[in-house]
């Protein structure tokens, strides 16, 4: 009873296979067929009329964009181009047919020539006005008179660059069209989706695309509608800081190790010199990769001024200090400067004053006698000089010479330029970040 329950069925499927292909070859349309309804439909069309039976009424074309990739995003040309196919769809009421009496012919491919089509214009050209569509394109219409337009290829667009806080920036590219010649009350330009789809979208190297959104405005003139895609980039930065900012930064902390090269080397102008040649070079670089009528100004390049200030601060101060070095001891040392000395090397001053003003006795103790150094007021000699003198019977270990100031201001310029250096790159990074 089992086999013969299971025969039954099998039999009773291979009927409803055999009627399934029957009725499909009844129903086939034939070239004949669909030559005559290509007739039928097209006797007296004119393209350039818009198909609507009520011609004060507007025709509704919902407009769709798919991203296949971005070409290229030039920044210092505002230029950006993209790979991208449009749908657009719309009712033509002229081209309607019932397939029951047409041989079952639910869809049409027609020649983008033969139909009206809303012409679609770039408005946001990078270069020169560009018509989108082609001669070659196919349109699909169904029964109903549903038309399917999808013209792809590339698009040239312009975008307005806000370079402030490259690298770290993020972009906002708009990509507008408008239906060349129509009014908004001939054709209505409508968002077929709220954003623009990436299904099959290739990533960029340097731009990844954080959204997207679609909106359709009315131009200035009042007459036309457009439609706007916007799409939003945030440039991966890896490259920028492993090329350019660190670089800078190594230079700077470079620059400042100046100050630890000995004097009697020669080499301090020359290697001060060369570091900030270099910073000057890249910031040039710097400069080619963004826009020049970039509002508001870059941080980086308020950065790479302040590097380039600090370093040719560190050449002015190591001109100076040289000649401070260099100084003859004849000259004496300034007492404030010797104040500022003692003070930073925690030093103190074995020299003190009585009340009248004149220089107290000093007793100096060495390791064979001990004697008292008494300055002679009929000497002739001024008070700094004979404290001066005083210094030079303590010994050498004791004077405060020119060489020891020019160390002092080594040190001094050495950590306050570290310091701007770094607080230099922590202020850009947290306003680039934020």
């Amino acid at each position: 009873m089992a086999v013969k329950g299971n025969t039954v069925v099998f039999r009773t499927l291979c009927f409803l296979i055999i009627l399934h292909f029957v009725i499909a070859l009844i129903n086939a349309a034939t070239i004949t067929e669909m030559e005559t309804l290509h007739t039928s439909l097209f006797t007296g069309y004119n393209k350039n009329v818009r198909p609507i039976t009520n011609q004060n009424s507007a025709i509704n074309v919902n407009i769709y964009m798919t991203i296949k990739s971005i070409r290229e995003f030039d920044e210092v040309d505002e230029r950006f181009s993209f790979v991208a196919a449009l749908l657009l769809v719309w009712t033509d009421e002229k081209l309607q047919w019932d397939p029951s009496v047409n041989g079952g012919i639910e869809q049409l491919t027609v020649s983008f020539g033969d139909v009206w089509v809303p012409e679609m214009t770039l408005s946001s050209p990078s270069s020169k006005g560009s018509t989108i569509g082609k001669s070659t394109d196919r349109i699909r219409v169904d029964q109903f008179g549903q038309m399917e337009w999808i013209p792809a290829g590339l698009i040239e667009s312009t975008c307005s660059v806000n370079a402030k806080k490259f690298p770290f920036d993020t972009q906002s590219c708009d990509t507008s069209f408008t239906s060349l010649g129509y009014k908004s009350h001939e054709v209505n330009l409508l968002a077929g989706m709220p954003d623009i789809s990436f299904d099959a979208y290739a990533p960029h190297t340097l731009w990844d695309v954080t959204g997207s959104k679609v909106n359709v405005i009315t131009v200035a003139t009042g007459n036309e509608s457009e439609i706007t895609f916007t799409i939003k980039l945030k440039r991966d930065s890896t490259f920028a800081v492993i090329n350019i900012i660190m670089p800078i930064s190594i230079l700077s902390m470079l620059n400042v190790l100046v100050f630890l090269l000995v004097p009697e080397s020669g080499e301090r102008i020359g290697y001060c010199i060369t570091t900030l040649l270099a910073i000057a070079v890249y910031m040039t670089i710097v400069n080619d990769l963004l826009p020049q009528t970039s509002k508001p100004v870059p941080l980086i390049t308020y950065k790479l001024f302040i590097d380039l200030f600090i370093s040719a601060l560190i050449v002015c101060v190591t001109i100076l200090n040289m000649r401070l070095y260099s100084r003859d001891d004849s000259y004496i040392v300034p007492a404030w400067l010797k104040s500022v000395y003692r003070f930073l090397t925690c030093t103190r001053s074995k020299i003190s004053r009585i009340g009248n003003g004149e220089v107290e006795p000093v007793i100096v103790i060495s390791s064979k006698n001990s004697k008292q150094i008494i300055p002679d007021s009929k000497s002739g000699y001024s008070e700094k000089e004979k404290i001066h003198e005083l210094e030079k019977s303590e010994g050498e270990g004791n004077l405060i010479t020119w060489k020891k100031i020019s160390y002092m201001v080594d040190w001094i310029v050495l950590f306050t330029s570290i310091f701007m250096s770094l607080l230099n790159v922590i202020i850009f990074v947290g306003l680039a970040k934020s």
